[in-house]
């Protein structure tokens, strides 16, 4: 007797999970992950020279890394440097540093510029003549206009990077108009036939005159020779790690640099 047809096989089900998860697997796989950071937040104190380029600097860096705030407070140089000895900044941008045991790393060179109203007939001085006029020995012009002097407040760091340079332990006569910051100095040089003080070099306006010092003529193409330079530092209170550290790299790296370089000179 012929033997029937065996009836075939069913074929083997694909368990309805496992085809599921593939499913899924796969849309995932073809979708980039999403890292969600968590956000930090940066507080940097700025002496009144840093102030600028490093408001600039860190609405640069927040643009590309959005999970960083980076909160700039402006200091006298002193101020600032007590802030971050306080812990109550994580990093500071400092034109002068008391001294005693901090990480700093330079980012950028300045310069002092000696700025006189339009009206003052010098054509420079040097650093003998500048020491003699901001300690009060000298209260004249040529052609007898009275000399007024203007100096930054106690703490401010360009006001120590001024007398290292020029006093040589004299005091500033106490005659000195005593400005807060940069803009009252150039307010107040501006108006007033006869004054005599100093900025930074990012600073300076064409309402004031900056007069040669020692011979150099005061811009960023002249700071090897400017005997007024100085450095620009980033200080904590030691070497800095995680989001911190991320931060200062930036800032002297090339990006940074490139926007550093639009107000100073690069560092020493």
């Amino acid at each position: 007797m012929p033997c029937s047809p065996c009836p075939s096989s069913p074929p083997p089900r694909f368990p309805v999970r496992l085809f599921l998860l593939l499913i899924l697997l796969t849309a995932c796989s073809s979708q980039p992950l999403t890292v969600t950071r968590e956000p930090v937040l940066l507080r940097v104190v700025a002496s009144d020279a840093c102030a600028p380029v490093v408001e600039e600097l860190a609405l640069a860096y927040q643009e590309e890394r959005t999970w960083v705030t980076v909160e700039v407070t402006v200091f006298d140089a002193a101020a600032a440097e007590d802030e971050l000895r306080a812990g109550r900044a994580d990093l500071a941008a400092l034109s002068w540093v008391s001294g005693g045991p901090l990480w700093s790393v330079p980012f950028a060179t300045d310069g002092i510029a000696v700025i006189v109203h339009p009206s003052v007939p010098t054509d420079g001085l040097d650093l003998a003549e500048l020491r003699e006029v901001f300690s009060g020995r000298v209260g004249e012009w040529a052609g007898g206009a009275p000399i007024q002097i203007v100096s930054r407040e106690a703490g401010a760091g360009l006001r120590n990077v001024f007398e290292a340079a020029v006093m040589d332990g004299r005091d500033v006569t106490l005659t000195a108009l005593v400005a807060p910051d940069s803009d009252g100095v150039l307010a107040y040089v501006a108006s007033t036939a006869g004054a005599i003080g100093y900025v930074s070099l990012d600073r300076l306006e064409p309402s004031v005159r900056a007069i040669p010092v020692a011979g150099v003529v005061p811009s960023r193409d002249t700071l090897n020779e400017n005997p007024l330079a100085y450095p620009l530092r980033l200080v904590a209170l030691a070497e800095p790690l995680g989001e911190v550290r991320a931060f200062a790299q930036w800032v002297i790296g090339p990006e940074g640099q490139e926007i550093v370089l639009r107000h100073f000179g690069p560092p020493p």
